[in-house]
C-alpha cells in the first residue's frame, strides 16, 4: 500500500493565523484517516472531560485509615464514616472544596511517616502512640475530636469465659502496631500476651481462626468490625447486646486503662494553624455537625460516643 504524500503549500503567515488553524485541522484529519501514523489516542481530544472526578485547582492530602467501617472506611474509592466527616468539615473551612481534597490511607504505624515524608498535609484518625512525646515539637495535633474507651472483641461462643482481668491470663490479645492499646493493657494486665497486627482486619481474621483471643482497640472501631462480620460471630464485651452480663466488669476494667483519643495531625509544628484547627472543631459541634456524624456513625455500626469523654458536645 503506497500512503499518500501530504503535500504542504506554502503558505503566506502574515495572511493570519485563522488559515494555519484551519489547514492544520485538515492535516490532522487526513493523517487521522489513514489509521497508520498515529494511534486514536493521539487523534482524539486531550482535554480531560470537566465531570471526571478529579482535584480541581489547590489540593490538600489528607491521611485517613481506609478499613474501620463507621469512622474511616474505602469502598470503591469512596470514603466515608466519622473521621471522614471530620476531614471535610476541617478541610471546608480551611478554604478547600471537596474536589481539592486527597485522601491518602494510612495506618497507625505509618501515620507519622507521611507527615515527617510530606506525604500528607495532615492526618484525620486516632492518635498513634509515639505522638504522647512529640506533641508540640514535629507536629502540631488539636484537641481531641472524639475520645473513645478501649474495648475487648471476643468470639461469641466464648464471651461467658471472659468475667474479670483474671480471665485474660495467658490469653492472645491483638492490638494494631503503632497503638498504644498492647502496650497499656499489657502494663494493667501483665499476665495477657499481646500479639501485633499491622491492621485492625488482621486482627479480626486472626480471632475469627482462632489465632487470638481476643482483639483490644478503640470501642468504635471495634463496633465496626463486629458490624462487618454478617454471621454475628464476635462481640464486644459490654455491648447492650451482649448476652454475658458478667462481661459488664471485665469491659469496664478495659475502658478504665486507657482511652482512646482521635486529633488532627499537621506538619510542621504550626501553633496559629493548630488553634485554627481547633476553633474549627469548635464550630463543628455548635452547628450541630459533631452530632449529626455520631448519629450517621450509630445508624451505620451502632455506636455512640461516650458523652462522658467527649465534654466538648455537652
Amino acid at each position: 500500500m503506497r500512503l499518500t504524500r501530504l503535500k504542504t503549500k506554502k503558505m503566506n503567515l502574515s495572511s493570519g493565523k485563522g488559515n494555519v488553524r484551519r489547514y492544520l485541522k485538515s492535516a490532522l484529519a487526513l493523517v487521522c484517516g489513514t489509521g497508520l501514523l498515529f494511534s486514536a489516542a493521539a487523534c482524539g481530544p486531550t482535554q480531560t472531560p470537566p465531570s471526571a472526578n478529579v482535584p480541581e485547582g489547590p489540593t490538600i492530602a489528607i491521611a485517613v485509615a481506609n478499613d474501620e467501617p463507621g469512622l474511616s472506611l474505602d469502598h470503591e474509592g469512596k470514603y466515608s464514616g466519622f473521621d471522614i466527616e471530620v476531614a471535610h468539615y476541617v478541610a471546608q473551612k480551611l478554604g478547600y472544596a471537596h474536589k481539592q481534597i486527597v485522601f491518602k490511607p494510612v495506618n497507625v504505624s505509618s501515620a507519622v511517616n507521611m507527615l515527617e515524608e510530606s506525604k500528607a498535609d495532615m492526618v484525620v484518625s486516632a492518635l498513634p502512640a509515639v505522638t504522647a512525646s512529640n506533641t508540640g515539637r514535629r507536629f502540631g495535633t488539636s484537641k481531641p475530636y472524639l475520645t473513645n474507651p478501649l474495648g475487648l472483641m471476643v468470639p461469641t461462643r466464648l464471651q461467658h469465659d471472659f468475667t474479670d482481668t483474671s480471665s485474660l491470663k495467658d490469653r492472645n490479645v491483638c492490638t494494631v502496631k503503632g497503638t498504644a492499646d498492647g502496650g497499656e493493657l499489657a502494663a494493667a494486665i501483665p499476665a495477657v500476651k499481646i500479639q501485633e497486627r499491622d491492621t485492625y482486619p488482621q486482627c479480626l481474621t486472626a480471632l475469627l481462626v482462632g489465632e487470638a483471643n481476643a482483639v483490644a482497640a478503640d470501642t468504635a472501631i471495634l463496633h465496626g468490625l463486629a458490624s462487618s462480620v454478617v454471621e454475628h460471630d464476635v462481640t464486644v464485651l459490654g455491648d447492650k447486646d451482649s448476652a454475658s452480663a458478667s462481661a459488664s466488669k471485665l469491659s469496664n476494667a478495659i475502658a478504665k486503662i486507657s482511652p482512646v483519643r482521635h486529633a488532627v495531625m499537621i506538619r510542621p509544628s504550626n501553633g496559629e494553624l493548630t488553634n485554627k484547627i481547633n476553633t474549627i472543631l469548635a464550630d463543628m459541634v455548635k452547628d450541630g455537625t459533631w452530632q449529626k456524624a455520631a448519629k450517621a456513625m450509630h445508624k451505620d455500626i451502632g455506636y455512640t460516643p461516650d458523652s462522658s469523654l467527649n465534654h466538648q458536645v455537652e
